[in-house]
């Protein structure tokens, strides 16, 4: 993720492991491995929309979420994580000026790992692009 204007300054990845809970009588519920339950990141950041931006960038982001749009997640170093979809975006804004936008806008992105499978968006590009400032 570029750092200029969508600056990341926090990404925390969490992993699962999906269970069947069975019913017996007389004791706690075994639960049987079925499987990986993939892995959740979470990105956040601060913004500083009125010097230096950013604020397109997270309504990109948002929209990609309200279309379930799936895309592949590098790591900076170039270790692919796999494919995800945004889960749920956040914004706060604090130090209003007077047109209601924060001076400070901190976000959080949940993103949610999609199998290898799941079919990439056709505006992925475009998207992506416009998200990191690339061209």
């Amino acid at each position: 993720m570029d750092t200029f204007p969508f600056n990341a300054d926090r990404v925390s990845i969490s992993g699962k492991a999906d269970t069947a809970k069975k019913a017996v009588i007389g004791g706690i519920k075994p639960g049987e491995f079925t499987g990986d339950g993939g892995k959740t990141i979470n990105i956040s950041g601060q913004l500083l929309p009125t010097k230096i931006g950013g604020l397109t960038e997270l309504q990109i982001a948002d929209v990609m979420r309200s279309t379930g749009e799936v895309f592949p997640v590098m790591r900076g170093d170039g270790v692919r994580l796999g494919n995800y979809s945004i889960k749920s975006t956040s914004e706060t804004h604090k130090e209003l000026d007077r047109d209601g936008v924060g001076f400070v806008v901190t976000y959080r992105l949940a993103l949610q790992q999609e199998p290898d499978e799941t079919p990439h968006s056709l505006n992925l590009v475009s998207n992506l692009l416009s998200v990191f400032d690339i061209f």
